[in-house]
């Protein structure tokens, strides 16, 4: 009995090594790699990148800024002359509302900014009245490189990032008393399959009930759903996007007396956060934090001006309970520049409010250091709008490469560029404009490119009314132009785990 419970444990091993030697007649000139031979990572182009457009405020036409290909390339199209690619930008029609088909609107220019206007979608049945419906972004070839596309006002002005899709998102914004009376989700989905969404609100009584759990958004759809009801009677709100099955991707708008501000999304939560962008504010600005933990965080703010580290809050952190939310007035940074760098005993995710001329004001949120390059598509300068960006070094000192791109006024595009170097630990302005030679009255596109050997930069570009009034704030995210792969060796682990 005992030899027949062995042949087959036998046979394994004769089998396995019958592979063994099959594999390596496959192969009779290789020889093993020594052990000390390093890893080699390849970086290889992007090919495929997806972003969705949310609604334009009150449902008309999208205006979109875009900029693709060739970005990393210093904003010229000649490297992309001749070859294929395209961005192709489709309507997310409202879910379970019938409304008549747009046609798909094409940009094929690399490294050209796009000034775009995305037509209104009026519901079938419903004359005149437009449809609240998102836009996909896919970016294909040699366009899907460098892609960054933007919803601006109608002077080109980036009001809101166009979003990649994921599965957990977050956004952190003022309630009712901060300004935010009117808050609104928008969850659209780029892809063909059905997504699960989950919205959990944090404000500051805690956790919020939502009753929604479970959201359905059908594929290459758009659902709006109305927070305001969890908005009254706070000050702040973080909300987080869950997806159970599929991704989405999500904006956030916040509505005082007709005044439309978009909350950017912020990072995940983490003990270690940085928020670029934070400008001069003639009056209060505000640190939103959130904790979605069961435990009490304790928060330490460090301010990283153009002079050097301080502490507006002294050595005392910022205690906030187990999953809640809270605003602290940042009146002790006075009138200078910065970045917020938090660290935490709890993973936390946080936000800078910044009061604009009406309305709930404009947000600046945490993000992570530029990598490759960064874009921000929609920029303009000229009759009392200034543009500058803020760059941040929390740790070594940066080197930086600032590109504006314009529309020429006799056809094609117009670029200039200026170096940035940014000291260890500080904040640096860098102003910018459309470059010389740009059609009259231009939007114009910036491209943000760390050089080699920076340290880690954190950028945002900061747009201000007569130098004084912040009218948009635009995180700086990165925008590759290229991937890592991992290496790949041989391995029995497929047959033998």
């Amino acid at each position: 009995m005992r030899a027949i419970h062995l042949l087959p444990a036998a046979l394994v091993l004769v089998a396995l090594g019958a592979i063994g030697g099959v594999a390596q007649l496959g192969h009779p000139a290789a020889a093993p790699a020594p052990a000390s031979t390093p890893a080699v990572t390849r970086q290889v182009p992007v090919t495929s990148a997806a972003r969705a457009c949310p609604p334009a405020p009150g449902g008309g036409a999208a205006p979109v800024a875009l900029l693709a290909g060739g970005a990393s390339a210093a904003g010229t199209s000649a490297g992309g002359q001749g070859q294929r690619g395209q961005v192709e930008l489709t309507a997310l029609p409202p879910a379970g509302l019938s409304v008549r088909a747009t046609g798909p609107v094409r940009a094929q220019s690399p490294g050209v900014l796009s000034l775009l206007t995305l037509p209104a979608t009026a519901a079938t049945g419903k004359k005149d009245t437009p449809a609240a419906q998102g836009w996909s972004v896919a970016g294909g070839g040699t366009m899907a490189q460098g892609m960054e596309a933007e919803l601006t006002q109608g002077s080109g002005l980036a009001s809101v990032r166009c979003a990649e899709p994921g599965s957990d998102l977050w956004f952190l914004g003022p309630g009712q008393a901060n300004g935010g009376s009117q808050v609104q989700l928008n969850l659209m989905n780029v892809d063909s399959t059905a997504a699960s969404v989950d919205v959990n609100v944090i404000n500051d009584g805690g956790q919020a009930e939502m009753g929604d759990d479970g959201i359905t958004v059908p594929p290459h759809q758009t659902v709006t759903e109305s927070l305001s009801t969890v908005a009254h009677g706070s000050s702040v709100l973080a909300i987080e996007v869950h997806t159970s099955i599929g991704r989405v991707a999500a904006a956030v708008s916040a509505e005082s007396h007709g005044t439309t501000s978009w909350l950017p999304g912020t990072a995940s939560p983490s003990t270690r956060l940085v928020i670029p962008g934070v400008p001069p504010s003639g009056s209060t600005a505000g640190l939103i934090v959130a904790d979605p933990d069961t435990s009490t965080a304790k928060v330490t703010v460090t301010a990283i001006t153009p002079q050097g580290t301080i502490r507006p809050f002294g050595s005392q952190p910022v205690d906030l309970p187990g999953q809640s939310a809270s605003y602290v007035a940042l009146s002790p940074l006075g009138g200078t520049t910065a970045a917020l760098l938090l660290t935490s005993n709890v993973p936390v995710t946080a936000a800078v409010l910044v009061p604009g001329s009406n309305g709930p004001g404009v947000l600046t949120s945490a993000t992570a250091p530029v990598s490759e390059q960064a874009i921000v598509a929609g920029n303009t300068s000229g009759a009392g709008l200034a543009a500058s960006v803020l760059l941040s070094a929390p740790g070594a000192a940066a080197r930086v490469r600032l590109t504006e791109i314009a529309p020429a006024g006799k056809g094609g595009s117009v670029t200039a560029s200026q170096l940035a170097p940014v000291k260890a630990g500080r904040t640096m302005a860098a102003p910018v404009t459309a470059p010389k030679g740009a059609k009259q009255g231009s939007a114009f596109a910036l491209v943000i490119t760390p050089l080699a050997g920076s340290g880690p930069v954190y950028a945002a570009r900061v747009e201000t009314q007569d130098h004084s009034t912040v009218v948009s704030i635009i995180p700086a995210v990165s925008a590759l132009s290229t991937i890592s792969l991992p290496p790949v060796r041989d391995s029995y682990d497929a047959i033998w785990p």
